[in-house]
Order: structure tokens, then sequence, then C-alpha cells
């Protein structure tokens, strides 16, 4: 099960990657634009969080606080 979780992880890593390259440079990853309210890099830091509150801390007991209200 864990390989299977590692192969997971990888593979949704590997989307987001292609994600961010599919952005022509870097300073388009913060722009809005159309309905989306949120730039692309605020989508990733989003993510970041989530697996360090929930993946990090609830599987890995890393002792990670998120600091924002809920």
């Amino acid at each position: 099960m864990q390989i299977e979780i590692v192969e997971q992880f990888q593979e949704r890593l590997n989307n987001l990657i292609n994600e961010i390259e599919a952005y022509p440079n870097e300073a388009s990853l913060w722009m809005i634009k159309g309905e989306i309210n949120n730039s692309g890099v605020t989508l990733a830091y989003h993510l970041c969080g989530n697996l360090n509150a929930y993946i990090g801390n609830m599987m890995g007991n890393t002792g990670y606080i998120r600091n924002r209200p809920i």
C-alpha cells in the first residue's frame, strides 16, 4: 500500500509540474484570469499547506501546525 501511495503522489506531483511548466513565464504564474480568483502560485501554495497539514502532520506526525483561519 505504501508503494501505491508514493506512486500516486509522484503522479500528482508530475501533473503539478506539467501545469506550472505550461505557463509561458514566471510572471504569468501570478496573474488572475477569467473566473478563477486565485493565481497559479496561490493554488500551489494552498496545496503545500494542505499536504503539510493533512499528510505531513496527520500521517507523518511532523508536528506541523497550520496557522491560518479556517
